[in-house]
């Protein structure tokens, strides 16, 4: 454990080729719709809290990759404030970005993305599997998400989504003076194994949930359950 995370661009070219055994986290964001109530940066906020707290608390020694800020967001990209790319480019980027971290002997990488679209992780599964395929390393994918749905059913709905109850206090917990005190609550309901193309006319909002239950203190609690679990994940594979 250590008291502040070290970030790889802090460091020197002499220092980086002594770091070869550490862990390597990469963190996603995006920019995207939130709904009226939370910033468009609530998934870059969310990957970078997650990260750095991680990084501080893994027995082992672990350094933070620059953050990748951009991704896939297909349901969303009718929204203000959503700066999607194509699933090719994300899939080329983040496999440019891993090969410049193995082509450099770096072998124990951890992807933790803010955002957990399907298509967006896809690209970034896909990524690293191509890596996998011409080099010898290990690759860790995670989303904030693959843990913090899990407390659905309990106090949260079931149908919390994007921008709902669980994603308003976590960001109420780590950016408390983004979130906006008309904080809406929405059912929404795809119209099932439907191929829809525009999204605009199914989701005008972009969030789903019953944000206006939300509370600080329970986005403590979410975010501390899923740092746990990140680390318990991590320390298990690595």
């Amino acid at each position: 454990m250590s008291e502040k995370p070290i970030y790889f661009n802090e460091l020197d070219m002499k220092e980086l080729e002594k770091e070869k055994d550490s862990i390597i986290i990469l963190p996603i964001g995006i920019s995207e719709g939130h709904g009226k109530h939370l910033p468009v940066g609530t998934d870059t906020y969310q990957a970078e809290y997650v990260v750095e707290e991680v990084a501080k608390r893994l027995d082992r020694r672990s350094i933070i990759a620059p953050i990748l800020n951009y991704g896939t967001c297909k349901a969303t990209e009718h929204l203000y404030g959503t700066l999607s790319i194509r699933f090719d480019t994300l899939r080329d980027i983040a496999y440019d970005i891993l090969t410049s971290l193995t082509d450099q002997g770096f072998e124990n990488i951890v992807i933790i993305s803010g955002h957990s679209g399907k298509s967006h992780m896809m690209a970034l599964r896909l990524a690293a599997e191509d890596v996998l395929e011409k080099t010898d390393v290990d690759i860790l994918l995670l989303s904030g998400y693959d843990f913090a749905y899990e407390l659905k059913g309990d106090k949260v709905s079931e149908t919390d989504g994007h921008g709902g109850e669980i994603e308003t206090a976590r960001i109420m917990d780590i950016k408390p003076n983004l979130v906006r005190e008309d904080r809406p609550r929405k059912e929404v309901k795809h119209p099932e194994f439907k191929v829809i193309s525009d999204y605009g006319g199914h989701w005008p909002e972009g969030m789903r949930g019953n944000a206006d239950e939300a509370s600080k203190e329970e986005g403590k609690e979410i975010n501390e359950y899923v740092i746990k679990k990140i680390i318990r994940v991590i320390e298990d594979s690595f």
